[in-house]
């Protein structure tokens, strides 16, 4: 019996991260209420508050979910050298392409969220820091790469880093807004390979 209401309080908190995403999504984080994420799935707002203290906290909870779904489905590792950093971002962008919520998940936390002080803490308490995940696995990556002389001995990695993760997340907004129609994952390789080609040229 017990592990059934522990089955059953997982499938309950799983029903209101999708709900809090869908309400987040369409009202924006601060005007989105327990009362809002609650009725969307008909629960009462003490079923809500029974599993989240408060909004930060679900705000963490659900970056966390996401994220390990995410690596779950992909069953990613940290890529070695250029080729499997190119195929990383390859995964990354067909992830995404193929995936309507993520998309959502995505949009809402780049330019709907009020990045406080307060829910910064509270998500990288519970799902680490985000912002500097790209650039730790390219830094790895280029690190291998230039080890292995697949790139000039002289390249600098810092700022070969801050190109390629622009250049993803630069791509990655545009998709996200829609503001113009173009295939991710094509696009990003495309620049991608004629980034590391010039780099590779220094090799000479």
């Amino acid at each position: 019996m017990a592990r059934k209401t522990r089955e059953e309080s997982e499938n309950t908190k799983a029903l209101i991260l999708r709900s809090a995403l869908d309400c987040f999504y369409e009202k924006g984080f601060s005007c989105t209420t327990f009362e809002d994420i609650a009725a969307r799935i008909n629960l009462t707002k003490g079923a809500v508050y029974w599993h989240f203290k408060n909004k930060g906290e679900l705000l963490a909870d659900m970056i966390r979910h996401w994220a390990e779904m995410k690596h779950r489905e992909n069953d990613e590792q940290r890529p070695e050298g250029l080729s499997e950093l190119r195929d990383f971002f390859r995964r990354e962008a067909e992830y995404m392409e193929q995936n309507p919520d993520v998309q959502k998940f995505v949009f809402f936390t780049l330019f709907q969220i009020e990045w406080s002080d307060s829910i910064c803490n509270e998500v990288e308490k519970k799902a680490g820091k985000l912002h500097d995940f790209h650039f730790k696995i390219v830094k790895h990556a280029l690190t291998t790469a230039k080890k292995n002389g697949e790139i000039a001995a002289e390249t600098d990695i810092r700022a070969l880093c801050v190109i390629i993760v622009g250049l993803w997340r630069g791509l990655l907004n545009t998709y996200i807004c829609k503001e113009a129609k173009f295939n991710l994952s094509q696009t990003f390789l495309e620049g991608f390979d004629r980034v590391m080609e010039k780099n590779q040229n220094l090799k000479g």
